[in-house]
């Protein structure tokens, strides 16, 4: 399988804006109601220093992936690696038909390698999953997340898992 990425760009927002919109996504990734202006301001425009990812498998877009690395700011900041760098990731799937098929491991497993290869002093990656998407709790765990705790946000309770990386 070819999974590959393609950083966050004007050309991508109608298909995130309707990815976010999708029923399946919207179930633990709901960014409200959405057009494409407050997409393009919420992911390209709002400061962000890292942008997110759409990828690709076998060349059809397939989803969306960001990273955020973890410093003393953020609320994840207790469970970051006591030496080198923490980051965060998050996932969807945008395309109904591609979910429940493995496919999240997969995505994941690609962008840590490539972040890794980016990134030496990496030494844990942290997802934070609803509790209740039990197959995105599964899908994290083949990867090797471990779950750390639970924990109440701003955007309702999370299960924060971590990975360690050599």
């Amino acid at each position: 399988m070819t999974i590959s990425f393609e950083r966050l760009q004007e050309e991508h927002l109608p298909l995130l804006t309707r990815w976010l919109q999708a029923p399946h996504v919207r179930a633990f990734w709901d960014d409200g109601e959405r057009d494409e202006a407050a997409v393009r301001a919420s992911y390209l425009e709002d400061g962000e220093e890292e942008p997110g990812f759409v990828f690709r498998v076998e060349e059809r877009a397939a989803g969306f992936i960001q990273r955020e690395r973890i410093t003393e700011e953020n609320e994840f900041w207790p469970w970051a690696a006591p030496e080198g760098e923490t980051w965060g990731v998050d996932l969807l799937i945008g395309e109904p038909d591609l979910t429940g098929q493995g496919l999240g491991p997969a995505v994941i497993r690609a962008f840590l390698e490539a972040l890794r290869a980016e990134r030496p002093r990496l030494r844990r990656v942290l997802i934070d999953p609803s509790p209740a998407n039990v197959r995105a709790v599964r899908a994290y765990a083949r990867v090797g997340f471990v779950p750390l705790t639970a924990l109440e946000t701003p955007w309702g309770e999370v299960l924060l898992m971590g990975l360690d990386v050599p």
